[in-house]
């Protein structure tokens, strides 16, 4: 009933009376070890029953041991010098007085021992035995404390280091516990915080920084290395005293000796100045990528230009041949055939009259393929549709390669312009092929779709080798490549050796340049 009361003194009464009842019920056990009646009666008219004593001696063991945080045990359970020390001589003296003791009775009881010499002989090995236990007990203690002393010594001069190492360095150094308080912080994240070390100690994140939003977000980094176990590098910027300052992190959890996570290490380094380099960096590379940009827009004007110019002049060279030298060719034609009458049947003249046709012919022949070449008069009057479907005829009439067309069934409508560049990018392609891929056969396909217009050239011939197809110095890959990228588009090129190539373009339609242009 009275475990668990307590004096004002911090005593428990329980305690004492535990013990009390021990040493009563000691009396009986060494009246019956040594045979003496006084001790077993106790001034009793019967005697107290040995397992009666037994019982009440192991029930005052019980109530001392029920309560092992209290004072008196806990003398006994700590492992501090005191309770080592009472731990291990306490069995050893009782013991070895017990024995003695026994002995020295069986002694007298035999006769071997005189009974006036009994006490000066138990006082003299009594005074042997503690002497000896308390002697070895010192050494004991001695060692412990030595060892003690040395690693209290390493301890401190680690603790010194550790301390010389957080005081010295810029580098913020800080430990949280687990509800996120500051329990430590080095003079660099005092200096940061503009604190002092009172007004830091114990304080959450919402006390120490300015922004809320931003101590939040410090929490529930914490809050998750915590969780995770696991360290992590975080990239924080916050508003201090100096002002916004962006700090690199690495924080580890912090792990008890029992291995659960007590808190948050971190240590932090301003990297304020290389992200302001960085972002001056991005900026100064968004500029020139914005500028690539508009130099890239200005030379593709140019090159429109430089290629409006071009066809202007071919359209006038193409007028001067249709018009000047094509009514020459007409005119000289006629007068030839009049000087073809007065010539003397003569088999001489006759053969003179057969080259001087076939030369005419071919001259005629030559100018009207230069004229087509330098500006279509189909594409003007008839569309991209019969451009093509000439164009075809004609390298099948030059060459003898089998040319296949597969055009759209209405009529194509993508805007003069990209007519113009869509048949010279044909023009190109059936120059390659009959240049280079000794093919005897040929497929243009056409496709147009409400988006996008499709050119493909597909060919039976030797193919296109890699180091050509990704040569930038091949000239006209890079006209078709730079013709298509000045329309927004795209050039798909695929060749396998021996089996032929294909070639893709693929334009957007510019609405709105068709219909100005229209």
């Amino acid at each position: 009933l009275l475990h668990d009361w307590r004096l004002l003194g911090g005593y428990y009464p329980a305690e004492y009376l535990a013990f009390t009842l021990m040493g009563l019920s000691a009396i009986p056990l060494v009246g019956y070890l040594y045979d003496v009646s006084q001790f077993i009666y106790l001034d009793f008219p019967l005697p107290i029953s040995l397992l009666s004593s037994l019982v009440f001696a192991l029930l005052g063991a019980a109530l001392l041991m029920a309560r092992p945080s209290h004072p008196l045990m806990a003398v006994i359970l700590r492992m501090a010098p005191g309770g080592q020390m009472l731990r291990h001589l306490l069995p050893q003296t009782l013991f070895l007085l017990l024995a003695f003791s026994l002995l020295l009775n069986w002694g007298m009881t035999h006769g071997w021992i005189l009974p006036e010499l009994v006490l000066p002989t138990l006082t003299l090995i009594n005074g042997v035995i503690v002497l000896f236990i308390f002697w070895g007990s010192a050494s004991r203690l001695d060692s412990e404390y030595g060892e003690r002393t040395r690693n209290a010594q390493k301890l401190a001069e680690t603790s010194a280091l550790l301390n010389a190492v957080s005081e010295s360095t810029s580098d913020p150094i800080f430990v949280k516990n687990r509800q996120g308080l500051m329990i430590f912080a080095n003079p660099a994240t005092l200096h940061k915080l503009g604190k002092t070390w009172e007004e830091t100690m114990y304080r959450s994140s919402r006390e120490l920084f300015l922004v809320e939003e931003e101590a939040d977000t410090v929490d529930r980094d914490d809050r998750r290395v915590m969780a995770s176990g696991k360290p992590e590098k975080l990239e924080q910027t916050l508003h201090l005293p100096e002002g916004v300052v962006t700090f690199q992190t690495a924080k580890v959890p912090w792990f008890g000796k029992d291995g659960s996570v007590q808190g948050v290490i971190g240590i932090s380094t301003d990297i304020t100045e290389r992200k302001q380099a960085e972002d001056e960096l991005r900026e100064r590379e968004s500029r020139l990528e914005k500028t690539v940009i508009e130099r890239t827009a200005l030379l593709r004007e140019l090159t429109n230009h430089l290629e409006t110019v071009r066809e202007e002049e071919k359209r006038a060279i193409a007028r001067e041949l249709h018009d000047n030298m094509g009514a020459s060719l007409t005119a000289l034609s006629m007068h030839l055939e009049g000087v073809y009458q007065i010539l003397p049947p003569d088999e001489k003249w006759a053969d003179r009259k057969t080259r001087m046709q076939g030369l005419m012919k071919s001259l005629v022949a030559t100018t009207r393929r230069i004229q087509t070449e330098l500006r279509p008069n189909t594409l003007d009057l008839f569309g991209l549709k019969a451009a093509i479907s000439e164009q075809l005829d004609e390298l099948h009439e030059r060459t003898g390669i089998a040319c296949h067309a597969s055009l759209p069934d209405e009529d194509v409508d993508v805007g003069h312009e990209m007519e113009i560049a869509i048949y010279r990018m044909l023009q190109e392609m059936l120059n390659n092929v009959t240049k280079h891929a000794k093919a005897s056969k040929v497929d243009v396909i056409l496709d147009v779709d409400e988006d996008h217009v499709a050119l493909t050239v597909r060919d039976d011939g030797v193919g296109i080798p890699e180091e050509r197809r990704d040569n930038h110095k091949t000239y006209g890959l890079r006209g078709l490549r730079e013709r298509a990228t000045f329309f927004g588009g795209e050039v798909d090129i695929r060749s396998t050796p021996g089996k032929g190539a294909l070639i893709s373009i693929s334009l957007p339609i510019r609405p709105e340049l068709a219909a100005s242009e229209t």
